[in-house]
């Protein structure tokens, strides 16, 4: 019986060795800073009378462990303010009268997530606007490649900012 145990033993503690571990919980990065907006890195058509998809020249931004504080401007767009809750949980982004926002935020592995949907009404009728933000740290360079998408057409652009504080 001795030997029965002692080879149930050797088994289990083998098999332990070799099963899978979970992985260790990534930390999520600080995405914390000014950012200011790279036209030379970013793609073409980002910044300027011709851009397909709008992104700010500048973007200050504070974390904390649930949230993200966003304050975007540029010299030709208005300036917006978001505080996303990390979870996931659908917040109401300040807009200009007469427009709807509302984003959801949150990270997957070590990219940040934000999808929003801009609604207004126009001549055409109720117009509505869909953004899907995919943003990833790499030192002092924040990648931002966000999708716009409108009456089932979408583009894609992507910007990349540099830490100025």
């Amino acid at each position: 019986m001795n030997g029965r145990i002692t080879i149930a033993a050797t088994l289990m503690t083998a098999a332990l060795a070799v099963a899978p571990r979970p992985a260790a919980a990534q930390a999520r990065p600080d995405l914390s800073g000014t950012w200011m907006l790279n036209f030379e890195k970013s793609g073409p058509d980002v910044a300027g009378n011709g851009a397909a998809v709008p992104f700010p020249s500048q973007l200050i931004v504070s974390q904390s462990p649930g949230e993200l504080s966003v304050k975007g401007s540029s010299v030709r767009q208005n300036a917006f303010t978001a505080a996303y809750k990390l979870d996931g949980s659908r917040i109401t982004v300040q807009a200009p009268s007469g427009i709807t926002e509302t984003a959801e935020a949150k990270f997957e592995g070590d990219t940040l997530v934000i999808r929003s949907r801009r609604s207004f009404s126009s001549p055409a009728g109720e117009t509505v606007v869909e953004f899907t933000e995919v943003w990833s740290l790499g030192g002092n360079v924040l990648t931002v490649k966000k999708t716009m998408t409108q009456d089932g057409d979408s583009q894609t652009a992507t910007a990349v900012y540099d830490k100025s504080a």
